[in-house]
């Protein structure tokens, strides 16, 4: 690996810890910031909802930018941080202007802005999936993701300091502006930018230019011609094992939102914590994340379906939802009463995100009438989650969380039963999981295309305009070359890391690992790849000999 190459993954480290430690002082201190301002639950849930908002609205807009400007990062990276800038501005004055609607619609602008930032973030997977080999990626990906870890680890430790922060900066001599432990997170968040911001821009190098075209533009194929069209596409969503995938995957992060919103809220009016407590409860969380990812991986190693690793997840998030329900109340909250729902719903997704992306694997490449539409459909999976962003933290603030003054001793419970969807949820998925299973059997489910339909398709006619490719690939049950580019391009290979990880008010839960089926699929996806770029190779060389003739 090249020096240049070294020291940017160096600097992507440091952005890791960095982000992640100040993630750690954002969520929790969130809602307290709002009260302060004269915000309500419905302004908090809002306000959640608008950081997913502003990262789905700019997200195409970075990967575009970065597609017509010759893959360099430095520019849109810039622009990201100087959009983290701002944000982070508009959050802190939001505490000098008028309590009420400037104040609270204040801190919605900036978290919105500073969304529409992390979503250029974003652009240091594609970096790492267009500048590290194939084969190396998924190493960098896992160290990056255990290093956050280790920054919510650390993270408390700055909470502890922020804490302590009361002062008055005088701007005349009859007016200051008061810096508090909430405000104070803004300007902690700005001078994080222009930290990260330095760093990338002394640092990181701009990938090598590749030197291999597309495989499509090497056989002359005309690659949109070949993409399935919305009809098929719609058509292949309305099979159960592609549309329950997507369902699984909006429903976990529904769920999740439920955790990353309340646990602030309830936390302060159940047993008067501040964020310091609440980021030390974060700490043990990322632990208990590690856990939950070192054994999803022997269970992979050891080739654990993923109809068993998703079943023990949706279990896990059944019992978990129950405990929340009933534990989270006024009269009997306790510290472990209160943390144990949440220290255990965070093995959750180590279990259930890999194993459900594996099978939304399966099922799309099982069917060689989509081929070319990989990509659109890996988007629309991200975008699942995404949906669920944006759409349940008001939902939970709104409906969930109940009024601490509605809370007596004759209904202590610090959620209103609309909190059971959660446990109820993950039942009907597990129904579904079951259906799946049992009822639909493993040809729904095959890893590969069924081999009497790609052979009856070799037949009709070969994808590929060489000569000797299309000679060879009647022989052979390789993929495509409009399957093989899409898989191997900068945007699926984005969208299928942002599919591994969650991330609520700045607390997230990564699993970089891949099931086995998904290992296997993809070493496949490789190898065809490369016997693709041999016979292209031999096929130029053969008219090379021609021309000479």
């Amino acid at each position: 690996m090249e020096r240049s190459i070294q020291i940017s993954l160096a600097a992507f480290l440091l952005f890791s810890v960095l982000e992640n430690v100040i993630g750690t002082i954002v969520g929790p201190s969130l809602i307290f910031y709002i009260v302060s301002v004269g915000g309500s639950n419905e302004d908090y849930g809002l306000t959640t909802s608008s950081v997913c908002l502003g990262m789905t609205l700019m997200m195409f807009y970075f990967g575009k930018w970065v597609d017509s400007n010759g893959n360099k990062y430095q520019a849109p990276l810039r622009f990201a941080f100087i959009l983290g800038i701002i944000g982070s501005i508009i959050y802190f004055v939001a505490s000098i202007l008028p309590t009420g609607f400037w104040g609270v619609n204040a801190i919605l602008v900036g978290r919105f802005v500073q969304g529409m930032g992390t979503a250029g973030k974003t652009l240091t997977k594609s970096w790492i999936a267009t500048a590290i080999p194939f084969d190396q990626q998924k190493t960098v990906f896992a160290v990056l993701s255990m290093i956050g870890i280790v920054g919510q680890a650390i993270g408390p430790l700055m909470n502890v300091l922020v804490a302590e922060i009361d002062m008055e900066i005088p701007i005349t001599s009859s007016y200051s502006i008061s810096l508090n432990p909430y405000n104070s997170v803004g300007l902690l968040v700005a001078f994080n930018e222009v930290l990260i911001w330095v760093i990338i821009a002394l640092f990181l190098q701009d990938p090598p230019p590749k030197k291999e075209k597309s495989l499509s533009s090497a056989t002359g194929e005309d690659e949109p011609a070949t993409e399935a069209g919305m009809y098929d596409i719609l058509n292949a969503m309305m099979h159960f094992d592609i549309f329950f995938p997507l369902i699984q995957r909006f429903v976990t992060i529904a769920n999740f939102v439920l955790y990353g919103v309340a646990i602030s809220p309830v936390a302060a009016n159940m047993l008067n914590w501040s964020p310091v407590e609440i980021s030390k409860l974060s700490a043990v969380q990322s632990v208990f994340t590690f856990v939950g990812v070192i054994t999803t991986l022997v269970l992979s190693i050891i080739k654990t379906s993923d109809f068993v690793m998703i079943f023990i997840g949706n279990g896990i998030f059944m019992i978990a939802g129950l405990m929340t329900y009933f534990d989270w109340r006024a009269d009997t909250a306790t510290a472990i009463s209160f943390s144990i729902p949440l220290i255990v719903i965070t093995c959750v997704y180590p279990f259930t995100g890999p194993a459900n992306q594996s099978s939304f694997n399966k099922a799309v490449f099982s069917r060689p009438e989509i081929a070319g539409s990989i990509g659109v459909l890996q988007s629309i999976y991200t975008q699942a989650a995404t949906i669920a962003g944006i759409v349940a933290p008001p939902f939970v603030t709104s409906y969930v969380l109940r009024d601490p003054k509605d809370i007596s001793l004759s209904s202590p419970y610090a959620l209103s039963p609309w909190a059971l969807y959660v446990p109820i949820s993950s039942f009907l998925l597990i129904l579904g999981l079951l259906y799946e299973e049992f009822v639909l059997g493993k040809n729904e489910l095959g890893l590969l295309p069924d081999k009497t339909k790609e052979a009856a398709e070799d037949e009709a006619g070969p994808d590929e305009t060489s000569k000797l490719v299309a000679d060879k690939k009647r022989k052979s049950t390789r993929r495509s070359v409009v399957e093989i580019d899409q898989v191997f391009s900068r945007k699926y290979e984005v969208d299928r890391r942002m599919s591994s990880e969650i991330s609520i008010n700045g607390i997230g839960i990564v699993n970089p690992f891949e099931t086995a089926n998904d290992a296997e699929l993809m070493k496949k996806l490789s190898h065809d790849k490369r016997e693709w770029e041999h016979l292209l190779a031999l096929d130029e060389e053969m008219d090379d000999m021609e021309m000479e003739e």
